[in-house]
């Protein structure tokens, strides 16, 4: 977005005339050879300068203008020519010419740039047989970016500073003057950058009234034609600001990792919020691929009146000199989220904290949920979200057969309440209007954690194909699917079994999937679906230990439908991969088929986020899928 700084051109005519001829001729027009020797409203015509209004004017012979100037187009000639030349070329068409004879052709800039700087129009000359020729010699405005232009003292952006050191020219300027070099005497404040990688915006303030002192950090953005991977910037941030982030670094299928759409140094600041980026690869065409696009977080924005640093900069309400009745800057994660633990958001914490207006009871409230990581294959919402006027009126819903909705709105409808089936990032957002018709909102990302390792497995056909997971642990697990061979799966590790495989780590205290707080195995299997529409399949363990190395398998248990598996990594409550969405699985087609995914090694302790993985994959087929289960735990 550009600067929404508006700069007055004033008396433009007198400042860019350029006499060729030094005087007038006879006839009382001044000479010239093109429409840039002539004062604004005249044109170039057989040497001299008319009116451009004019078809000949005193010293005009055959005063007609071709079409593609500014002269009429009721001079007696209104035929055009072939229409993609002119309107590819801009060339002017029409009308006899005098060899020689020159015209300005239309501007294609912004109408306020041209004659601005550098910034003019192009030009026709009349050729040898009558005809005009092409328009050419235009100078249109270039984003000021980058070191060449932002110091060769060229005015290339036409906005009538040169070499403008504000925006995304700051970075080459170390002289400690953020001031352009021209002061437009306006009152702008230059808020910093805006989230869609171009100059900042400027928002006009009375600086008599507004007291605010906080200083903005400028976007540390480099250079827009830097190889992130060239560079060694493989570091899940858009270095050089351009939309993207980890251009051309290199990545494993289905490896995740947190990402963010802004500079380096907005990073987590104000409202800003990572989001999350999935490796992509080709099928067959080797493990190895490109990061996919940045989803799911909040990139700077304009800053609005919400007591948050919308654009975050280091300054809430920059500069908007404002007494919100809305606190978005309130900390949704400051109890993280847990699966299958009821989630209550208070409202009332968040909107109208100083009484100002006292209308919670009747301004009507909407709360938006966005949906987790495997809804992207459930084609589903796994949490259930429900608002009510006070806690008591919310009431218990049934995990299983809870109203799965997106949105909840109603008048009064002040708490949130949700409980979630699955961990990850889920987007919320809170919409209040007043009676009055007046609109505040605000925007989190709320993350959903688990201590340990979590393997959450989803896929397209719940309730008619039945998908098991299984997970096995090195030096402990010898089969894939019986009791004995001691790999978790549903006929040994379900979380309210009496007993389960025995891999030495300690019972922890954690929430089942009704929940209520118990001490559970580790590991353990907390649902087991196998008919029910939009329910996953998740096994954990809440202690490992470091140099642990775990495997995942999927089993196609029954079913008749070809399903396409989906397979969630997280570790210490960080999503480290995602495999199965690109590309899916392939072969998945009746049972007894199984997909050998990942195999894991556990770093740190048992609260360490760090995790090693190791995906199978096959460079002729992609995922690894056989056609029975392995009679070993071996890959």
């Amino acid at each position: 977005m550009k600067k929404l700084l508006v700069f007055l051109l004033c008396s433009i005519a007198g400042l860019f005339f350029v006499s060729c001829g030094g005087s007038d001729d006879s006839s009382g027009s001044e000479v010239c050879e093109s429409n840039l020797d002539c004062h604004v409203g005249e044109v170039c015509s057989a040497g001299h300068c008319v009116s451009e209004n004019s078809s000949g004017g005193e010293g005009g012979e055959g005063g007609e203008l071709p079409d593609g100037g500014h002269g009429g187009s009721d001079g007696g000639n209104s035929e055009t020519t072939d229409d993609s030349d002119s309107a590819e070329t801009n060339d002017p068409v029409g009308g006899d010419c005098t060899p020689g004879e020159t015209t300005k052709c239309a501007y294609q800039g912004d109408p306020v740039t041209e004659n601005v700087g550098p910034c003019k129009a192009a030009v026709s000359t009349c050729k040898e047989d009558g005809t005009w020729g092409k328009c050419e010699g235009a100078v249109e405005p270039v984003n000021e970016t980058g070191e060449e232009l932002c110091k060769n003292n060229i005015d290339d952006d036409c906005d009538g500073n040169i070499d403008n050191k504000k925006g995304s020219c700051i970075l080459f300027w170390d002289d400690g003057d953020t001031g352009d070099t021209t002061d437009t005497g306006d009152s702008g404040i230059d808020v910093g950058y805006t989230g869609d990688y171009d100059d900042a915006y400027q928002i006009p303030v009375d600086a008599e009234v507004c007291n605010d002192t906080c200083v903005p950090m400028h976007a540390e953005c480099l250079s827009a034609d830097i190889d992130e991977n060239e560079a060694g910037l493989c570091n899940g941030l858009d270095d050089d600001c351009d939309g993207t982030v980890d251009e051309g670094c290199p990545c494993t299928a289905g490896q995740t990792q947190p990402c963010f759409l802004g500079p380096k140094n907005y990073r987590n600041v104000g409202t800003c919020q990572d989001g999350v980026q999935t490796c992509k690869v080709t099928m067959r065409a080797g493990s190895t691929g490109v990061w996919g696009e940045c989803v799911g977080g909040i990139s700077p924005s304009l800053d609005k009146c919400d007591n948050a640093d919308n654009n975050c900069n280091g300054c809430k309400d920059d500069k908007l000199c404002c007494a919100p009745p809305i606190d978005c800057a309130f900390d949704v994660n400051a109890v993280p989220a847990k699966p299958f633990v009821y989630k209550i958001i208070d409202g009332n914490q968040i909107y109208d904290t100083g009484h100002k207006f006292n209308d919670a009871d009747t301004a009507t409230w909407e709360w938006t949920l966005t949906k987790g990581p495997c809804d992207i294959v459930l084609n589903t919402v796994n949490s259930f979200v429900k608002g009510g006027k006070t806690l008591e009126e919310v009431g218990d819903i049934n995990t299983d057969n809870g109203v799965q909705n997106t949105v909840v709105s109603g008048v009064g409808f002040s708490k949130f309440k949700v409980k979630f089936r699955l961990s990850g990032s889920y987007k919320l957002h809170l919409k209040v209007t007043r009676t009055n018709g007046e609109v505040y909102e605000c925007e989190w990302v709320m993350r959903v954690v688990s201590d340990g390792l979590r393997i959450e497995l989803c896929w397209d056909t719940t309730g008619s194909v039945d998908v098991d997971l299984h997970l096995g642990k090195n030096g402990t697990t010898s089969e894939w699917a019986t009791n004995s061979g001691l790999a978790c799966y549903f006929g040994n590790c379900k979380f309210d079994a009496s007993s389960g495989p025995n891999w030495g780590y300690a019972n922890t205290q954690n929430y089942d999937r009704n929940g209520n707080l118990r001490t559970m195995r580790n590991p353990r299997l907390d649902i087991d679906n196998i008919s029910k529409v939009g329910i996953p399949e998740n096994i954990n363990v809440d202690n490992p230990n470091d140099n642990d190395v775990f495997r995942v398998g999927v089993k196609y248990y029954s079913g008749s439908k070809v399903t396409h598996p989906v397979i969630n990594v997280y570790c210490g409550g960080t999503l480290r991969a995602t495999y199965g969405v690109e590309p899916q699985v392939s072969g998945f087609t009746s049972s007894p088929y199984f997909w050998k995914v990942v195999q894991i090694k556990w770093v740190g302790n048992y609260a360490s986020d760090q995790c090693e993985l190791t995906p199978q994959w096959n460079d002729g087929t992609g995922y690894v899928v056989s056609s029975s289960v392995p009679s070993s735990y071996g890959w």
